[in-house]
């Protein structure tokens, strides 16, 4: 019953609605600021594109506007989907620039170890390391009490998404543009975000899919019409090879604990309601690598939205 429970929750939202109320609520902004257009950063994941075709919705109203995305690549940087066909297809302005020198030249200034050495430790600890012992890590690097030596691979995989938001604010400024922050509710909450970097809603003027969970931002991408390549592409931090689930678990079971949270559920209510999703998930994909996702995962989800509000 639970698991029934929060799915309406979470799939019943006035999807048409929404998507009308928030180009409405785009226009006054730029009316109010008097400014040109928008600009976002294109990562070429469902929630930047999402945010694209809701501010060409608004844009539509007001013919004058430019919708630019500034996608900002380090070449050394594999395994990524950026769909800029998509991006062209849409009709935005998609501008590509090359900021891998700038970020060697950042990481040397910092003393930072080489990336690849970093990825490659990021990808063994999250494959490889017992499922307990990578939570405690993950909480310990939000609260900023790692060892020295792994805050330091935090610090550079986060400098590429504070080095984009600089630029993204500085061609803002220049072309008279809003920043637009293509990040989710469920990212917002969990704090799954780079704090003062190209995710955080906080450093731009107008985040639009910010009020929606993971898959309200699915349940939108399918009533715009966006290619089902999009909406199956696994999400990805942009570090390269590596996946958002790897990191905070599958998003259908982190929006299902954290609407349990916010209504008050207990994790033992939660727990039998993911428990039950996430046996329907495995009969679906029985090769499935099985992860334990019972209340340990509750707590852990809890964990980081705790961790989350004391940043506020």
């Amino acid at each position: 019953m639970t698991l029934e429970v929060l799915r309406k929750h979470l799939l019943d939202f006035p999807v048409e609605l929404f998507v009308e109320s928030t180009s409405e609520n785009l226009i006054a902004q730029m009316e109010n600021k008097k400014l040109r257009g928008v600009v976002f950063g294109a990562s070429g994941g469902i929630d930047s594109l999402v945010s694209t075709a809701l501010c060409l919705k608004a844009s539509e109203k007001r013919n004058s506007w430019r919708v630019v995305g500034l996608q900002m690549n380090d070449t050394r940087i594999k395994g990524e989907s950026y769909n800029n066909e998509m991006y062209r297809d849409l009709g935005i302005d998609l501008i590509v620039s090359d900021i891998t020198a700038e970020a060697i030249f950042h990481e040397k200034q910092s003393g930072m170890p080489p990336r690849w050495l970093t990825v490659c430790l990021m990808k063994f600890f999250l494959r490889w390391t017992p499922t307990m012992a990578r939570r405690r890590l993950i909480l310990a690097l939000k609260a900023g009490t790692a060892p020295g030596w792994a805050l330091i691979h935090f610090q550079l995989l986060t400098l590429l998404h504070r080095l984009r938001i600089s630029k993204l604010k500085e061609y803002a400024a220049r072309h008279g543009l809003m920043v637009i922050i293509c990040a989710n509710r469920t990212e917002g909450m969990l704090g799954y975000f780079v704090e003062k970097g190209i995710d955080d809603p906080e450093m731009g003027d107008y985040a639009p899919i910010s009020g929606l969970y993971k898959c309200q931002v699915i349940h939108t991408a399918r009533f715009l019409g966006l290619p089902e390549k999009v909406i199956r592409q696994r999400p990805s931090p942009g570090f390269g090879g590596i996946y958002d689930e790897e990191i905070i678990g599958p998003y259908g079971l982190a929006d299902l604990v954290l609407v349990g949270l916010q209504l008050g559920y207990s994790d033992i209510e939660i727990t039998q309601a993911i428990c039950s999703y996430d046996q329907k998930r495995n009969r679906k994909a029985p090769l499935r690598r099985k992860v334990p996702f019972g209340i340990q995962y509750v707590d852990f989800i809890r964990k980081l939205v705790e961790l989350n509000a004391r940043r506020k």
